[in-house]
């Protein structure tokens, strides 16, 4: 039997956002308005045109045909007016996108709504959209686009959200409310069939207001992201109904509802071949909603986290309000080595999680890159499917950057064997190295004390305490202040812009050797160095020689150039870090293969229910 299915809605309005942003849903000389009872208004007279070719409206052909069982798709409008629709499709080209106009269709309901039907025809495009042109004030009472099937072809899905926090009370319980009004109380398949289960890390949520049949909460200690969403795929597997699949979301996002019933409806059409994917929504800023950092990562060679999807040349990011740039976005394309899906929003089967196993128990940074590469065998990303985060926690901080992700990478290569052909050490070298040279000496410890807590293999994992240890390496974090209350007089005067302090540096061999050598003067003799103010980056990812060489004292400005911290040169602690560096790497290569196998022999328990029941209880205690 035959059944229509929704696919998608088209979004006229997304609470105050697509006030703010309107051409992420509809391009047009004068914005749509939502009357009272919610219908849109189209109400200019004359002829005025709508185009919803739009990040959030557009339909992503290609993928939906690639991914799901379907083979056509329908647009379905409800409205009131005089009014012509034009079925649109897009092609990605070495240019700009070709637009193609399908068909044009005119209508004329003017006493009462009708319903308008189309089919689009098969067409090799990455996008299909819609344009209304309107000839009389028009009213759209409804729109989006579904597909025809038989029943048969529908999978039975059950879904189970996971979300972790600790203390972002404010996001969670708005994040909540939204969820329960606008999925849990639509009309949708989606409505019937989702539970969310809130990990709370920090014991401080009011399980009273946010808790009902359908939302649980769940007191956890505060193990990290790793064990906050750990713990939620714990309840997924033993929930009554039980979960085909768990999506695992952070505390501190803004989610469209549409996105979650996007990801339903894409998990209940979707190919045999493709039933073990995971579904990855990108990250779009909270602070300016236009802009799309990541929908899916990969690991370099070198052991650096990178957007599969790097901007072009000319762009500092993707910009969802450009045709082109979500077009570019929408092509299916193979994917890179060593892919994963971030766990701001990661859909994840839960028959893979049986097959494969739990998380590592290694707190935060790089378990969502070890799970996506260990269990991953597809990753399925699409327009619409979205978060919005903020971008500060981009920002640098060495407890996350130099001892969590040096750490837990090792860790996560010798126990269940994921990206073996990446070199880490070469790249933390090259870190210790720069935060040498820039007086960063906490920073530099913290990557020794990683390679020295991975050598004490996995019974140390499972015993140390991980809130004590997290709160250990995290004192150790630069604290920034406003430059205005630094006192030194050589800061009162310093000129700088914070944008120029980003661009690269040429050397010539002599000083390439000096650097090198002396470590920034730290060592030889002290004349080498002549001392003075340097103003460089305080993102510990940028190397600028030319601006510390010889300086005792280093300005770490933010890229804003608000806000810093005064770093001055120590040589005592320099060679003392540089000493205990060379002793942990000589013993590195003393026991490498040991230390290996203890965590590869490790890999089952590790990853096992029983051990994550015990160690949540044990880090309870």
């Amino acid at each position: 039997m035959n059944v229509d299915y929704r696919l998608c809605n088209v979004l006229f309005s997304d609470g105050t956002r697509s006030k703010e942003y309107p051409d992420l849903y509809v391009k047009c000389q004068m914005g749509p308005h939502t009357s009272p009872s919610g219908a849109v208004e189209l109400s200019h007279p004359g002829h005025a045109s709508y185009d919803f070719a739009t990040y959030f409206n557009s339909f992503s052909y290609a993928k939906w045909m690639r991914y799901t069982v379907i083979d056509n798709v329908r647009l379905h409008i409800t409205a009131r007016g005089t009014f012509d629709v034009i079925l649109t499709a897009y092609e990605d080209t070495q240019a700009r996108p070709r637009r193609v106009a399908l068909s044009t269709h005119s209508f004329s309901f003017e006493d009462a709504c009708g319903n308008v039907d189309l089919e689009y025809p098969e067409h090799d495009a990455v996008l299909v959209s819609f344009e209304i042109v309107t000839q009389t004030p028009t009213t759209i009472e409804e729109a989006y686009y579904y597909t025809t099937l038989d029943k048969s072809l529908v999978r039975p899905v059950e879904l189970a959200i996971a979300m972790t926090t600790i203390g972002k009370e404010s996001y969670v319980y708005a994040n909540i409310d939204q969820l329960k009004r606008q999925v849990l109380g639509c009309d949708e398949p989606v409505s019937e069939h989702l539970s969310i289960h809130v990990i709370d890390n920090g014991r401080t949520l009011d399980a009273s207001v946010l808790e009902n049949d359908r939302v649980h909460v769940h007191p956890n200690p505060n193990v990290g992201g790793s064990g906050g969403f750990t713990r939620g795929m714990i309840e997924a597997l033993e929930q009554d109904p039980e979960p085909t699949h768990v999506l695992l979301m952070d505390d501190d996002v803004e989610v469209s509802s549409e996105s979650l019933k996007r990801t339903y409806n894409l998990l209940a059409l979707i190919k045999e071949k493709y039933v073990d994917a995971f579904v990855s929504g990108a990250m779009l800023s909270l602070e300016r909603p236009d802009e799309f950092y990541e929908d899916m990562g990969y690991v370099t060679s070198m052991g650096v986290y990178r957007p599969a999807k790097e901007p072009r040349a000319d762009n500092d990011r993707y910009r969802i309000d450009n045709l082109e740039d979500i077009v570019h976005l929408e092509v299916v394309e193979d994917h890179n080595t060593n892919c994963y899906a971030a766990w701001w929003y990661c859909c994840i089967p839960l028959a893979v999680i049986r097959d494969k196993g739990l998380p590592l128990p290694v707190f935060i940074r790089g378990d969502d890159v070890e799970y996506g590469n260990r269990a991953a065998n597809h990753i399925i990303t699409m327009n619409g499917i979205c978060i919005w985060h903020m971008t500060f926690v981009l920002k640098f901080r060495a407890a996350l950057e130099r001892y969590q992700t040096v750490r837990n990478c090792l860790i996560a290569q010798s126990t269940t064997g994921v990206y073996p052909e990446v070199d880490f050490l070469t790249s933390h070298y090259v870190s210790f190295s720069t935060d040498l040279k820039t007086f960063n000496y906490d920073a530099a410890e913290l990557g020794i004390m990683a390679i020295e807590d991975y050598l004490k293999g996995p019974e140390y994992l499972k015993h140390v305490n991980s809130n004590d240890l997290f709160k250990l390496v995290m004192s150790k974090n630069e604290a920034l202040v406003p430059i205005s209350e630094i006192d030194d007089p050589a800061v009162r005067n310093a000129d700088f812009n914070p944008a120029i302090l980003y661009q690269a540096q040429n050397r010539s061999l002599p000083t390439r050797l000096f650097d090198f050598v002396t470590f920034n003067g730290q060592r030889g003799p002290e004349r080498l160095a002549h001392g003075g103010l340097g103003i460089i980056p305080f993102d510990g990812w940028f190397y600028p020689p030319n601006e510390i060489r010889g300086k005792d004292t280093l300005l770490a400005v933010t890229s804003d150039g608000r806000q810093g911290i005064l770093r001055r040169k120590d040589r005592a602690r320099f060679k003392a870090l540089l000493k205990r560096y060379n002793d942990v790497m000589k013993e590195y290569e003393a026991r490498k293969d040991e230390v290996r196998q203890q965590w590869a022999d490790a890999r089952d328990e590790l990853t096992s229910l029983e051990f994550w029941k015990w160690y949540l209880a044990d880090q309870a205690k």
